[in-house]
């Protein structure tokens, strides 16, 4: 994996730890291709024991690509990858929490 632009965008968590697998970030600190810093480790090791060390480019394109019929901000859809919630009840705070902050957003403009 290359970084054509930094700060282009959001990263989801799969492709970060994409981005350390192709630099040969392990378990194995002497098999490294490239520099790796020791923070950099620690947040593999990290990716490594979440859902992100099971999905695929794949599963998260095809997951964006349906809900896009929900019309879900792009940071909501971010939130629910990298959480890959397997319930309504551990969905439901993702959700919450950006429509509480929607609701904010718009009592400061009604009240400007």
């Amino acid at each position: 994996m290359k970084i054509l632009q930094s700060n282009a965008g959001v990263l989801t968590n799969y492709e970060v730890l994409a981005l350390f697998r192709s630099r040969g970030a392990g378990k194995d600190p002497t098999c490294v291709i490239a520099a790796v810093a020791p923070s950099e480790f620690k947040v593999y090791d990290y990716l490594e024991q979440t859902v992100a060390s099971h999905q695929t480019i794949e599963i998260i394109h095809k997951f964006v690509e349906d809900c896009e019929k929900y019309d879900l901000a792009k940071g909501v859809m971010l939130n629910i990858v990298n959480i890959r919630p397997s319930s309504a009840v551990e969905i439901d705070p993702v959700i919450f929490v950006k429509l509480l902050l929607f609701c904010c957003y718009l009592n400061t403009i009604v009240d400007s």
